[in-house]
């Protein structure tokens, strides 16, 4: 990748979560990454394949960087594996000081209703998580750790859901109190008796 390339996707990858993609020009994007516009032309045919570029990026990082080293780690016991996972959402909220909000759900608020691309790939994207969680929920209901009496995919679709209605509410109140007091609550709901 061109050292051109990469400083655009760098700049916009910050920029879309900070100030929204709507709220995010082109001009800011040059400005932020020192290139110029027939530049970033060259590398992007429109600012929907540069955000669709840093969505899918993005992703991938969250894939890598998260998911797989908690909720898809094998060496973990399902209970340690959703716990490493609330850990390591935390850490990310903390690092921003609670003032981001999830990317995910930023964009899915603000582009799901004005661009099918963008709410596909996020729609796609919460599936998968979605299916990590139930892997998750499967095993430790099978191992004994996880109660048998509640409908796996149902908690998994609920540990999800609380977890970006929770992150709304850090981001809102600028505290990581709501996700930390509600990750306890799932865990022990979820704990077998």
């Amino acid at each position: 990748m061109s050292r051109n390339k990469e400083r655009i996707i760098n700049s916009a990858y910050e920029l879309f979560h900070s100030n929204g993609y709507n709220q995010t020009s082109v001009d800011d994007i040059l400005k932020a990454s020192g290139v110029r516009k027939s530049n970033f032309y060259y590398h992007f045919q429109t600012k929907e394949h540069l955000g669709i570029t840093v969505l899918n990026l993005r992703i991938a990082n969250y894939e890598s960087d998260v998911l797989l080293k908690t909720l898809s780690n094998s060496k973990l016991k399902p209970s340690r594996k959703l716990k490493e996972f609330y850990k390591a959402v935390q850490s990310i909220h903390l690092k921003s000081q609670c003032e981001k909000g999830c990317p995910f759900g930023n964009l899915a608020l603000e582009m799901s209703n004005s661009n099918e691309n963008f709410r596909t790939i996020l729609s796609d994207f919460f599936d998968s998580w979605r299916d990590k969680i139930l892997d998750c929920i499967l095993e430790g209901i099978e191992s004994g750790e996880f109660r048998s009496d509640l409908q796996a995919k149902y908690i998994a679709e609920l540990v999800l859901s609380h977890l970006h209605g929770a992150i709304l509410m850090v981001k809102t109140h600028r505290s990581i109190l709501p996700l930390k007091h509600g990750s306890k609550t799932i865990m022990k709901l979820l704990k077998a008796a």
